[in-house]
């Protein structure tokens, strides 16, 4: 019988931040190739959802600022399934699309204690377990505001913290190798929910005004579309070299592939996906 790599049967993959846009494809896409798939957030679930495969599909409120709260989550977790194959560290956010004059100490100290030290602790946590089985994969959710300057400039300190991820997978991907633990990198351009219902309450979605709602981004994809505009994503109207808005379940796949078999000769790497919004030379 041929094997497939994607089949994720007895496997426990924990998505931090999985209640809503990027975090729900994300879930998504684990649980229909039969995960375990343990939602780690602070929000309460967008609706009731059940498992899309074999696997189970476990809640568990989580405020990854709150060191005690991750280690109760990793506690609740190992209980339930004994392992953790995969961490997908996608929580984050930054806060109104701040320029550099407007940053105050509490922008940048709210930004890099969810970005930064939330992602950290997490990390720290969830391999501790990993190292005892000797295997597992962490896949950091950072962003191409940390890959292109034009796609960071309204928001420095988000796009900052977002680079301090990369450096933080590569020299982690260094240090953990021998111990059979991959770690990578995805960078998501312009991703855009199906539809308004789809964001949870503190997604940016519902706090930035200046992003307006995925319903407004989707019609305004289809106008330009109409009209043949091209370029980067700079507002809901551009469109990257492939002509479509980007949607969470690209970001899921992209994390499939680096959590599975199929990317066991795979670390340190990021991989951009915004339709090519961002080429690196």
């Amino acid at each position: 019988m041929q094997r497939d790599d994607f089949d994720f049967a007895g496997r426990t993959v924990v998505v931090t931040g999985g209640n809503g846009g990027i975090g729900q494809g994300i879930v998504d896409v684990f649980s229909e190739r039969n995960a375990n798939v343990v939602v780690a957030d602070f929000a309460p679930p967008l609706n009731q959802r059940t498992t899309l495969g074999a696997g189970e599909l476990l809640d568990i409120r989580t405020d990854i600022t709150d060191r005690a709260s991750i280690d109760a989550m990793v506690s609740q977790v190992m209980a339930r399934f004994g392992r953790i194959d995969a961490l997908i560290n996608n929580a984050g956010r930054g806060e109104g699309m701040k320029r550099l004059p407007d940053v105050t100490q509490d922008t940048i100290d709210w930004i890099l204690n969810l970005n930064v030290s939330g992602t950290v602790n997490m990390t720290q946590a969830v391999v501790a377990e990993m190292r005892k089985a000797g295997s597992g994969s962490v896949v950091n959710i950072t962003s191409a505001a940390a890959l292109s300057g034009p796609a960071g400039k309204n928001d420095p300190i988000y796009a900052g913290a977002k680079g301090f991820l990369h450096a933080f997978t590569k020299s982690l991907a260094a240090d953990l190798g021998p111990a059979g633990i991959r770690v990578n990198s995805v960078a998501p351009g312009w991703m855009v929910p199906e539809s308004n219902e789809a964001t949870s309450e503190g997604s940016f979605w519902n706090v930035m005004p200046i992003m307006g709602k995925p319903d407004q981004a989707n019609a305004a994809h289809e106008e330009a579309l109409s009209e043949g505009v091209g370029g980067a994503p700079t507002n809901p109207g551009d469109l990257p070299p492939l002509r479509k808005l980007g949607r969470p379940r690209d970001i899921g796949y992209a994390c499939l592939y680096f959590a599975s078999d199929a990317a066991a000769y795979s670390t340190g790497q990021v991989l951009a996906v915004g339709g090519g919004g961002y080429m690196p030379g």
